[in-house]
């Protein structure tokens, strides 16, 4: 690949240090592997690139104007044409605009950026740190919240106010899942009240100046013997694949000291997402800590460990911690209590 095209989101803050929108208007940043960066930019969302230290040479274009000059101007400058790479999220508009104005052959650019964020300096480490942090202390006070006859938004609303009360930035990613919902691992909140009995998952991202902390504990409201017996073999696996972490190690290895644990208690079908993902400027990055997975961690790696049981229509357990690789190992960077009962 010659080069890359970025447009706004998680890879072209961390080229750039700038948050934007990405609307309908075509706004690209152009990174050949040599020369000059260029960036086509609507004029409305230009000022923080023309008075950015880095060396960036803006497009801008009004509405009036159209972006068309603009692209093909940038699109020259960079020497877009052969190889280049395309990052996913890039809107098929923007790219028919630029493919009408030079010849290019576009290729997936994915692996190639997030490898680059994969692995944290030291101030990146610093964010998730404290990301974890805030959200660690707003689940230990979730407790007064998970009431009978309470709703799953109720909770949502409650539990979103109290993270942006410890420091949070942002608070998005909120689930509330309760009873039967529990089983449904991407469930979102809804009017259904807690009943008696209930398993409630409680799934929340949070960044702190953009880096992302996400935390999964799974309440009981009243008392449940199963509901107990769940959660026992979960955080035992929750375990297992926390202490497997080391420089070296094969994802898939992770992954399986999870699986292991929860198919040897007779639950193996009903864990049936991967144990975990990478965390940073995105909740969902590499690396992927999924069964067979062969990439190998290593320092400055962060992403959650966070198996799963579930049961359609009767309760579903999901425990979920961030971890640091650091040194020889990885470090819980998210403690919120876990053992079965703590919020009672």
């Amino acid at each position: 690949m010659s080069g890359a095209v970025v447009v706004p989101g998680p890879n072209m803050k961390y080229l750039t240090g700038v948050d934007s929108l990405m609307l309908e208007r075509p706004f690209m940043l152009f990174v050949p592997t040599e020369g000059d960066i260029h960036l086509v930019a609507p004029t409305l969302e230009s000022g923080p690139y023309l008075r950015s230290p880095l060396s960036i040479e803006v497009h801008s274009w009004t509405d009036s104007e159209g972006p068309e000059s603009a692209i093909e101007e940038a699109a020259r400058g960079a020497g877009i044409v052969g190889r280049w790479g395309v990052e996913g999220r890039v809107p098929f508009i923007y790219l028919q605009k630029l493919a009408k104005r030079t010849p290019f052959s576009p290729e997936d650019a994915e692996p190639v950026l997030q490898s680059l964020r994969e692995a944290k300096d030291a101030e990146e480490a610093a964010l998730l740190k404290k990301a974890g942090r805030i959200l660690s202390r707003a689940f230990e006070e979730f407790p007064s919240l998970v009431a009978e006859g309470s709703t799953e938004s109720e909770v949502a609303k409650s539990a979103s106010e109290l993270i942006y009360a410890k420091g949070a930035t942002k608070v998005d990613d909120m689930l509330v899942q309760a009873g039967a919902m529990s089983a449904d691992p991407h469930h979102l909140p809804t009017g259904k009240k807690l009943e008696r009995g209930d398993s409630v998952v409680i799934d929340v991202g949070a960044t702190f100046k953009g880096y992302y902390a996400d935390v999964t504990r799974t309440f009981c409201v009243g008392n449940s013997p199963e509901m107990e017996r769940v959660y026992g073999r979960v955080l035992e696996a929750q375990e297992a694949a926390i202490s497997a972490t080391a420089p070296g190690v094969r994802v898939g290895e992770v992954d399986l000291a999870a699986r292991g644990v929860l198919k040897k208690a007779g639950m193996g079908d009903n864990f049936f997402h991967r144990t975990g993902h990478g965390l940073g400027l995105e909740i969902h990055e590499a690396p992927y800590i999924v069964e067979r997975g062969s990439e190998r961690l290593g320092t400055g790696m962060c992403f959650t460990v966070e198996p799963g049981a579930y049961f359609r229509g009767k309760l579903g357990v999901r425990i979920e911690d961030d971890v640091l690789m650091v040194g020889r190992k990885g470090i819980e960077i998210t403690d919120p209590p876990k053992e079965y009962g703590w919020w009672k």
